[in-house]
């Protein structure tokens, strides 16, 4: 193989991988650096919908249940809870009691006969679930149910 034949080898992979990673961090930048709560999609024909769920389920809690109410859901949508609804949750992004995280885990994990106990030991009134369905949301709470699970049996094995 001559010098040539390699240099232009090389300058095809240098080429391939740099639009490869240039790809990765425009569809990243794109994923994860606008932490919204109104969500969009693409459909087949690449016409844009919005998802504008959270907002409309966080309102809904906000005019829906007493002032007082604790909230139950993974810990992801606690500042979100708190923000928009007003409400008290009972894990959020800053709970460093991994027993208390692991608690609701399990209640998220558990039978709903067990679940209703753990719920009430916390003193929850309200339990929030993401489930993505038909709008193909898929960073619902059935995609994260094995990190509840993992964390609820790291202290309940």
């Amino acid at each position: 193989m001559s010098a040539d034949v390699a240099i232009a080898i090389m300058a095809f992979m240098v080429m391939f991988l740099s639009n490869f990673i240039f790809h990765s961090n425009m569809l990243a930048s794109e994923a994860y650096s606008s932490p919204s709560i109104i969500l969009s999609g693409r459909r087949n024909d690449g016409s844009r919908y919005i998802i504008d769920d959270f907002r409309e389920a966080y309102y809904w809690m906000k005019q829906n249940t007493p002032k007082d109410s604790k909230i139950a859901s993974w810990w992801d949508y606690g500042y979100q809870i708190t923000g928009m609804s007003n409400r008290t949750v009972l894990v959020d992004n800053n709970t460093w009691n991994n027993t208390h995280i692991a608690t609701v885990g399990r209640a998220m994990a558990s039978p709903e006969e067990e679940s209703i106990k753990i719920l009430r030991g916390l003193d929850a009134n309200y339990v929030l679930v993401i489930f993505g369905g038909m709008a193909n949301y898929s960073g619902d709470d059935i995609s994260k149910f094995l990190w509840m699970v993992r964390i609820a049996a790291g202290v309940f094995p």
